[in-house]
């Protein structure tokens, strides 16, 4: 499946969405994982969604999310932190070669990144040299860390520098293929268990799985 990325000018993320340059981007939906555990119900409890853009230096994603619990636990970059709360995780690869991303960002605004040259490298003690060139802005409307108070929910902007998924030799540009998935980690005292959601839809919540991701159309 393919998914628009407008093209767009550069400008400064705040972690609101408020550039005007978001209005060219197609709005694309979270969606539950088809094998959801079946206490989580037939829908999604809390929805989201996603935007992705475009520059000649930068790529952007942004997302904006119902959450009635924003809770992260991590101190610092570079952590494992889908298991210490709302993490919102991107991968990115070549269509036609075997490298790929991970990158992550929380509600505190902490980043983390990881490179594989292949799914066969997963966690190897170098896949996580540290990318500290991609920016990450977020917004909570609610109260971070507090169980007892109900939120409202929670964005998040990532900026990403092109010239670093292109130093391997793919270019990001119209007429190359890149493969992608967003995946949501959603804590919440107010589910019966972590909610998962991802664009696209994937079927099994291995989101090392590449035969699940998307293209993007880069415009």
């Amino acid at each position: 499946m393919n998914f628009k990325v407008a093209k767009c000018n550069d400008f400064i993320i705040d972690g609101k969405i408020s550039s005007a340059e978001w209005n060219k981007a197609e709005v694309y939906n979270l969606s539950k994982i088809v094998e959801s555990n079946i206490l989580l119900g037939e829908e999604l409890n809390e929805k989201g969604n996603v935007r992705m853009m475009h520059s000649d230096k930068y790529w952007y994603v942004a997302l904006d999310m119902e959450d009635s619990d924003v809770v992260n636990q991590g101190t610092k970059d570079q952590q494992h932190h889908y298991t210490m709360g709302d993490t919102i995780e991107v991968f990115i690869k070549p269509l036609n070669d075997t490298y790929y991303y991970e990158m992550y960002g929380t509600p505190q605004g902490f980043r983390t990144n990881f490179f594989y040259p292949s799914r066969s490298y997963v966690f190897l003690p170098q896949s996580d040299a540290f990318l500290p060139e991609f920016e990450v802005k977020t917004f909570v409307d609610g109260t971070l860390n507090d169980w007892q108070k109900e939120d409202k929910g929670w964005k998040i902007e990532f900026k990403f520098p092109i010239h670093i998924f292109e130093q391997y030799g793919a270019k990001f540009a119209p007429g190359n293929s890149w493969q992608f998935l967003i995946a949501r980690q959603n804590y919440s005292r107010k589910l019966p268990m972590k909610e998962l959601s991802t664009l696209p839809q994937v079927k099994i919540a291995d989101f090392h799985m590449i035969s699940q991701y998307g293209l993007l159309d880069i415009e």
